[in-house]
């Protein structure tokens, strides 16, 4: 048997959380860097130095809306702040198909520009689909009373390939410190789609997690447990039914598929608990359960499956592979804006350890699901020692924003 601790190692980062890294130092850096250009007692006597003035400006702003995904009504929604921040009299933003948004800027009568966007589509798609920022002639036929004469086009890209573009307009042809202007804001917006894509695959990747312990049952588990509740049905036929009754309702719970990432702590325990009488059938006296739960804590939303694999673990490696009797403690602890969970055995223990980050078990699972929710110094802690057992250790903060039960 062997347990693993994750201190003083640095581990090895999947790429969305480099990407997640990468942009919160951009954004943080164009914070500081637009807070000190407001600061500074000067004029910004350039095109160029109000260009990246506004570029920074925006880094911090309505772009996070795209985090959401990219569709008409998060469209519209970063165009209205863009636009004043795009230099141009109008902008747009266009997917490989169709335009998903356009917005003129105030008093600009860009407005007007609205009734040809359809003419638009075409030029547009097609320098899309180049991959670089290029120019487009706007009316090949009579503008009208339309004003904008140039669109300035920046792809937005994921791995290479243009999936939408960011569109500024203008009345004549633009200068180079637009065109910065455009492409800058262009890799912005294509940040944030880069960062939801990388926040989708990585709650997709907790789910599959999640619905792999719900599948971890060991049929060793399974089959001692039937056999435990076989021996009872002469000898104490009550007991047997009610070992039945609880082993149904915990199968019902762990193959049930994860309807949500979430759980209250108290919810968590109930199951625990059905997990540890059916353990206690089967062993008998050999294993004592204790508990020192809290009540402020009972209500602490906790990924779901934290707590029993935990016990789960400790039963298999701490009780089963030892002589004689064993306990084992659960606790649960209020310390201030955080909930303190262990799980202690008193078994054989063990020496040295390996990275959790590495581990493809229950283990590793629950301490990446962990680190991902609660950031990397919320994972698993684990403390043994040969002959006197092991504790496992997770600190819970008591709230965070978007970290609810259903």
């Amino acid at each position: 048997m062997r347990w693993a601790a994750a201190r003083g190692m640095i581990p090895a980062m999947p790429w969305p959380v480099l990407v997640a890294i990468e942009a919160a130092l951009t954004a943080a850096a164009a914070a500081v860097v637009y807070g000190r250009l407001r600061r500074r007692p000067l004029v910004f006597n350039t095109a160029e130095e109000r260009a990246t003035l506004r570029t920074l400006a925006f880094a911090t702003s309505a772009v996070s809306s795209l985090r959401q995904g990219l569709d008409r009504k998060t469209a519209v929604k970063v165009l209205r702040s863009l636009v004043s921040q795009s230099g141009g009299m109008a902008a747009a933003i266009y997917d490989t198909r169709q335009v998903l948004g356009f917005q003129p800027a105030g008093g600009s009568r860009g407005e007007v520009h609205s009734r040809h966007l359809d003419q638009d589509l075409e030029g547009v798609v097609g320098a899309l689909r180049s991959g670089r920022t290029q120019i487009v002639r706007l009316h090949p036929a009579d503008p009208g009373d339309c004003p904008l004469r140039v669109a300035v086009v920046a792809p937005i890209t994921l791995d290479d390939t243009p999936v939408a573009a960011l569109v500024t307009y203008h009345g004549g042809e633009p200068s180079p410190a637009q065109l910065r202007v455009t492409a800058d804001l262009g890799e912005l917006l294509a940040t944030q789609l880069r960062l939801q894509r990388a926040d989708q695959q990585q709650a997709a990747l907790v789910r599959s997690e999640l619905r792999a312990l719900r599948a971890q049952i060991s049929p060793h588990f399974i089959y001692n447990l039937l056999t435990t509740i076989a021996s009872f049905v002469r000898t104490d036929p009550e007991r047997s039914r009610e070992l039945l009754v609880e082993f149904a309702d915990f199968s019902r719970r762990a193959f049930a598929g994860p309807s949500s990432e979430f759980t209250t702590l108290a919810d968590e325990l109930v199951y625990v608990n059905q997990y540890l009488n059916l353990e206690q059938a089967r062993f008998g006296q050999r294993l004592t359960v204790r508990y020192h739960i809290e009540p402020e804590v009972l209500s602490t939303v906790v990924p779901a499956l934290l707590v029993q694999p935990l016990v789960e673990n400790a039963v298999k490696h701490g009780i089963e592979q030892r002589r004689g009797n064993g306990t084992i403690t659960v606790e649960a602890s209020d310390q201030d804006d955080e909930c303190w969970i262990a799980v202690r055995d008193d078994g054989e223990g063990f020496s040295g350890g390996m990275d959790l980050e590495e581990q493809q078990g229950a283990l590793g699972n629950i301490h990446r699901r962990l680190t991902h929710v609660f950031g990397p110094g919320h994972g698993l802690e684990l403390e043994s020692a040969p002959g006197e057992g092991t504790t496992v250790r997770v600190r819970v903060p008591k709230y965070r924003p978007g970290v609810k039960a259903s």
